[in-house]
């Protein structure tokens, strides 16, 4: 199983139009309005957090492992996920995420997970997280990235099937620095209310991050995405690709071809299901 650099990491419940209500995560989060927008950040892991589960490093970029309760049910999550470097000024001011590097991510959830918390859907021990090893140095994180598509795939006895809708990056309801104002926003306000955690606390006990992972939202579900469970023996993809050099059929047939999708201007995170 590789492993990562502990960096701490979130997730953005809500950044894709429509997917909360696919999941039926969007009763959770005690949302009344039906606007589409980016509704909390949510802690997937910080090593430093009182609570035992978040303290569980859960990256692995080859395996992903259900939980023990074998009436679980799993499923995958394609994200983008960025890296920012952190800046924690004195007295007092808000602490500030600037991006500076894009990765990809399989925000796996324990949907029936009975819980209080969000995080306990996302956390539930080691290798229940994907994160790809390679990734994307942003220079500027305001333009560019157009071309630059994510899609998921699940693999059942060989059989390759669509479950994330490939999508641009730009589709994000929140994108480039929007999305920096809405983090940066939240962290200061976002307080301790029925699933969510503080996370300007969190922030602030993790002193040993310098960088940290959020995985910006999940793409929208196919119908078979909407359906799928995840079993022992299954593989998941998650593919960030460039449309300037591939289409969405050409990774789809490399998967189907290959098992894998390897390749200049792709990055691939494929695990298989324990």
């Amino acid at each position: 199983m590789k492993t990562h650099q502990r960096l701490t990491g979130f997730g953005i419940a809500g950044n894709s139009a429509g997917h909360l209500d696919q999941t039926g995560e969007i009763t959770a989060l005690e949302v009344s309005d039906k606007s589409d927008k980016p509704r909390a950040l949510f802690p997937i892991y910080v090593f430093d957090a009182k609570e035992d589960y978040l303290r569980v490093d859960p990256y692995s970029s080859d395996s992903l492992l259900l939980p023990n309760d074998e009436d679980a049910l799993v499923q995958m999550e394609p994200e983008l996920a960025v890296r920012f470097s952190v800046s924690k000024p004195l007295l007092g001011r808000a602490i500030q995420l600037t991006p500076h590097a894009m990765t990809i991510a399989n925000d796996a959830t324990y949907r029936n997970c009975k819980a209080k918390k969000l995080a306990q859907k996302k956390n539930w021990g080691q290798a229940s997280k994907g994160l790809a090893t390679e990734e994307v140095i942003l220079d500027q994180f305001d333009s560019g990235l157009e071309h630059f598509r994510l899609c998921g795939f699940h693999c059942r006895e060989g059989i390759w099937n669509l479950t994330g809708k490939d999508t641009a990056l730009t589709e994000y309801t929140v994108f480039y620095d929007q999305l920096v104002q809405w983090i940066n926003s939240q962290i200061a306000t976002q307080s301790d209310e029925g699933a969510l955690h503080v996370i300007q606390s969190l922030l602030d006990v993790s002193e040993s991050s310098n960088d940290i992972y959020i995985m910006v939202g999940a793409v929208r579900y196919t119908e078979y995405g909407e359906v799928h469970n995840l079993q022992s023996g299954d593989k998941t993809a998650v593919i960030l690709y460039d449309s300037k050099k591939y289409h969405a059929q050409d990774i789809q047939a490399k998967l189907e071809q290959h098992g894998e999708c390897a390749g200049e201007s792709v990055i691939s995170l494929i695990q298989t299901v324990i």
